[in-house]
């Protein structure tokens, strides 16, 4: 048994309630949005993503709504994304599309220096079965090729308006490339889009900062942006969820300041 392995066996002994959390995440009892408040869900920041969506859309009059995954891998979290999008959807009677993008054949090549972060990802990492995630997803649209060709066809496509993103492209240069989908005009976006970033979350080995990776990205976005757009951090974050979670910390929000809906009233 490795050290993670003991770790988690001590944690699920000495925390009660992360045992229970476990055993309703294993049976899905309850509600999806109980499950999310108990923290008993897989990803469940791509369900805080696309309830927060549904409602922005149900609430400024929209029947659909989009959320989009950059960086599909092996198609786990697309497939969790359409699941969630299903369930909230039909819920709030608002339609859902699901989008997923990702080259197919895994990471190009880096950047050559050093804000791809090389010594973290590496050409070739986190290949896809096309055939077989194409063989499960129901009702998501799978998008294949780099983001820098495929997100300017996207944007001249019809889609309903986008109100979640999931960015977990890794490299600095995919990311600051797949920022052009905010290129989109007001009625394909939502006034406020949630982001959620996976990898600006550090370990004992990869360090993240804002001269490198995501976060540098995001930097250069805003930069360059001017003053009626921003991505920023949503904090503090204050929600149902009972048991703050480190998703949280990686939940931002694209700010279009011009939108004609930003200024709309959404209170209950």
């Amino acid at each position: 048994m490795n050290a993670l392995s003991l770790a988690k066996m001590l944690r699920a002994v000495t925390c009660p309630e992360y045992s229970v959390r476990q055993l309703i995440k294993r049976l899905s009892i309850g509600s999806l949005d109980f499950r999310l408040a108990v923290g008993a869900l897989d990803r469940a920041e791509y369900a805080f993503g696309v309830q927060g969506a549904v409602y922005l859309a149900s609430k400024l009059g929209h029947k659909d709504v989009s959320v989009i995954e950059f960086g599909v891998a092996e198609g786990a979290g697309l497939l969790t994304l359409e699941r969630y999008a299903s369930e909230f959807g039909r819920r709030a009677g608002v339609e859902v599309e699901v989008y997923g993008f990702d080259t197919g054949v895994g990471l190009p090549d880096p950047v050559p220096d050093y804000r791809d972060l090389p010594y973290v990802w590496k050409k070739g990492a986190y290949q896809m079965d096309v055939p077989k995630l194409k063989a499960k997803l129901r009702s998501a649209r799978l998008i294949l090729g780099n983001v820098e060709e495929t997100i300017p066809r996207f944007l001249t496509t019809d889609h309903a308006p986008i109100g979640f993103i999931s960015f977990d492209l890794d490299y600095y240069s995919a990311t600051a490339a797949a920022f052009r989908i905010f290129a989109e005009c007001d009625s394909g976006l939502l006034p406020r889009v949630i982001c959620y970033f996976d990898d600006i979350v550090s370990d004992e080995h990869q360090f993240h900062c804002d001269r490198v990776g995501e976060l540098l990205a995001i930097r250069t976005f805003n930069e360059s942006a001017g003053p009626c757009q921003t991505i920023a951090p949503i904090y503090p974050l204050r929600t149902n969820v009972v048991f703050p979670a480190q998703w949280m910390q990686q939940l931002w929000a694209y700010h279009r300041f011009n939108h004609p809906d930003y200024n709309t009233y959404i209170g209950q």
